[in-house]
């Protein structure tokens, strides 16, 4: 089916060798196929597990008809809520439409945790140096806002009292506020973090490593379509796990989609992209109250503090696979 189809001879051959001891998908003619429409909300390496299964046909494998949109953070929840879209990644939003009584929900984690380097001013050694300066940010609420948030109060400083935050807009403006000297330091990853060190930005600290939990990135729905299409939201959590699976396993295959999304051919910079983000996807991708508490927390809403957990998502239809034996499956190679 799909990408697969087109490929004969020893090539179907070898492809048929490689997943013939896959638990099965309940197959189904193109006609009668579920389908989700579905979106990723940035241009960046955290998105490669939706690139991958759409570029090389797994959820088409796993018969499901689905379409691929780019929507820009805010807007991409907004189309889940409004049923537009219906399946995606996206970050902590989810949560936040959710206190507001969207009835959006996680069904697998991304990137439990954030993805950033702090980089800036060669003058800074470390965080607390931050202390009287300005910190950059894309925009209130976003991850970037939230990390820095925290790792200030991680080094003892007071945001908006001990450091100025400065939202320029995006990423890429991020970087101009900083080339500029109106921030001293800013979070980022790559692939911004490869044109900061071409400008001379000096690497700060890896945020990545320090573990702090956060919805950084997930895949989302309604319990609308929960409720509609379970089979169809089982069919793009196969597509899914199995993209996880290639992008852990073959780093050629994953750097040629990314390379296809972002548009770009530089292997450095795709080296980078990859490095940083494949080991922290999961193999068994479950959503855990850590990470979405870690969003309650720094939420907004009032409605955040009497808020559970658990209400946040569902971890039913992964378990599901799990005991299949259908993730295990896809590293017994």
């Amino acid at each position: 089916m799909g990408r697969w189809t087109n490929l004969a001879g020893v090539a179907l051959g070898a492809v048929v060798a490689v997943f013939s001891h896959l638990p099965p998908t309940p197959q189904l003619s193109a006609a009668d196929a579920p389908s989700l429409r579905g979106v990723y909300n940035a241009l960046g390496g955290t998105m490669s597990p939706a690139w991958v299964a759409q570029d090389l046909g797994l959820f088409t494998k796993h018969g499901l008809q689905h379409s691929l949109n780019y929507l820009a953070a805010t807007t991409a929840v907004q189309a889940i809520v409004g049923g537009t879209e219906e399946i995606g990644l996206v970050g902590n939003q989810g949560i936040d439409v959710a206190l507001e009584g969207a009835d959006t929900v996680y069904i697998a984690s991304t990137a439990p945790r954030f993805i950033f380097h702090l980089y800036g001013d060669p003058a800074i050694k470390t965080v607390a140096d931050l202390k009287g300066k300005v910190l950059a940010a894309t925009q209130p609420a976003a991850s970037t806002d939230y990390a820095g948030r925290m790792l200030l109060r991680r080094y003892g400083l007071v945001p908006d009292k001990d450091v100025k935050i400065l939202y320029a807009g995006s990423s890429p403006a991020l970087l101009t506020t900083l080339k500029s000297g109106n921030a001293a330091a800013g979070l980022m990853s790559a692939p911004i973090t490869f044109q900061a060190q071409e400008l001379g930005l000096k690497h700060i600290l890896n945020v990545t490593e320090l573990n702090i939990s956060f919805i950084f990135l997930a895949v989302a729905t309604t319990r609308k379509v929960i409720q509609q299409k379970p089979d169809a939201v089982s069919r793009y959590l196969r597509g899914y796990t199995e993209a996880i699976s290639i992008i852990r396993r073959d780093k050629e295959t994953a750097m040629k989609v990314m390379g296809k999304f972002m548009k770009t051919d530089n292997r450095q910079l795709l080296e980078a992209v990859y490095d940083e983000h494949a080991p922290v996807f999961q193999r068994f991708p479950l959503m855990t109250k850590e990470e979405v508490q870690a969003v309650l927390e720094v939420a907004k809403s009032p409605r955040a503090a009497q808020a559970k957990p658990e209400d946040f998502f569902d971890n039913s239809f992964l378990q599901k696979l799990e005991a299949s034996g259908f993730i295990n499956s896809l590293y017994a190679r």
